[in-house]
């Protein structure tokens, strides 16, 4: 049978930071994987560029440009819950990154726009997939609610200091103008044909 892990990362970015502020709750990530190597979510492609993001890769030195903690969750799902997932993959690949959702999760519990994600949104839907309970619309989901939904399964997480790690590509610096031009693109693609 299949694994599906499910990582909270501990970010000590601005963003993570800034999350920690409004949240108070540890993890401000959540990301998933088939292998326990390479992961899948909603986030930025590159350190320097918020808003160059959609449906990512993600490696492990992604998470640990410092040190930092992550919890990891682990569970067997069937080969047609992995196929279920993958096909929702497919189908969303090209969706923007949420990042109204983001923004508002704190003060208002999200905004869903249409055919738009965020990592929580992201994760939310999978976990509907296997048939989880989660307290609210997916969208509304923030990262406590979908740990919680985890634990509620009697999953228990496992803590891991990740050591600092360098990946050349990720951490490539980005210049003013291509984060800006990423976030006409981004804007673009959430309202250029009011997906709201």
């Amino acid at each position: 049978m299949p694994d599906l892990y499910i990582l909270f990362e501990k970010s000590n970015s601005i963003v993570g930071k800034l999350g920690r502020l409004f949240i108070p709750y540890p993890y401000t990530h959540v990301t998933i994987s088939f292998d326990g190597e390479v992961y899948h979510s909603f986030s930025r492609r590159k350190l320097h560029d918020p808003f160059d993001a959609g449906l990512t890769e993600e490696k492990l030195a992604y998470f640990a440009y410092e040190e930092v903690e992550v919890k990891i969750y682990k569970t067997q799902i069937t080969e047609e819950e992995k196929e279920k997932i993958l096909s929702f993959m497919e189908k969303i690949k090209d969706d923007p990154f949420d990042v109204m959702d983001m923004i508002t999760m704190p003060i208002l519990h999200g905004h869903k726009n249409k055919n738009a994600y965020n990592c929580m949104s992201f994760v939310a839907e999978v976990l509907s997939l296997l048939n989880y309970p989660l307290p609210h619309e997916l969208y509304k989901n923030n990262i406590e609610d979908i740990e919680k939904a985890l634990i509620d399964q009697g999953l228990k997480g496992e803590i891991v200091h990740l050591p600092k790690q360098t990946d050349e590509q990720y951490m490539k610096d980005v210049s003013i103008k291509d984060r800006f031009l990423s976030m006409i693109r981004l804007f673009r693609k959430l309202y250029g044909k009011r997906n709201v």
